[in-house]
């Protein structure tokens, strides 16, 4: 029979879950307000699971979803944001394909237009240096990156 002290967590957990989305390791760090076990801990985020409070899958198509399409973020920093929350590389991969390969492009496209614009149009090596440094922190891929600004200084 679970304690007291489980049933305030899951209380808590699944109210927090029902709200936004969290991860397993999110949810570990909330758990750990309330005077559990490790393995209470664990069996916590299970139960959550089960119930499906907690999904890894949902959680990383919507984070794919909502730094790509208001944030403006590459594949690579979504990955890389996503194993950091200690979602699976499947469910990584999975929600990046959910990204459509036209969009993507475009979007390459109108952030190197934005940012040549906002240097004020220059031409020189380097501004194109600090072009692609821009594109690659923004966690574009290095080989688009350099088909577009190519395409656009040519």
């Amino acid at each position: 029979m679970p304690s007291e002290e489980y049933k305030k967590a899951f209380l808590y957990l699944s109210n927090k879950c029902s709200k936004k989305e969290i991860t397993s390791k999110e949810a570990l760090v909330l758990a750990s307000k309330f005077k559990l076990k490790i393995v209470d801990k664990k069996q916590l985020i299970n139960d959550l699971k089960k119930k499906q409070f907690i999904n890894h899958i949902r959680f990383a198509k919507a984070f794919t979803h909502d730094r790509f399409n208001f944030y403006n973020w590459g594949k690579l920093k979504i990955k890389y944001y996503l194993k950091q929350k200690g979602i699976e590389e499947a469910f990584i991969s999975e929600a990046l394909s959910t990204i459509d390969i036209k969009l993507y492009k475009d979007l390459v496209k109108q952030e190197t237009e934005k940012k040549i614009v906002a240097m004020g149009s220059p031409t020189d090596y380097n501004s194109k240096q600090k072009l692609l440094k821009y594109l690659s922190q923004k966690g574009f891929e290095t080989d688009l990156i350099f088909d577009v600004v190519e395409d656009l200084y040519s």
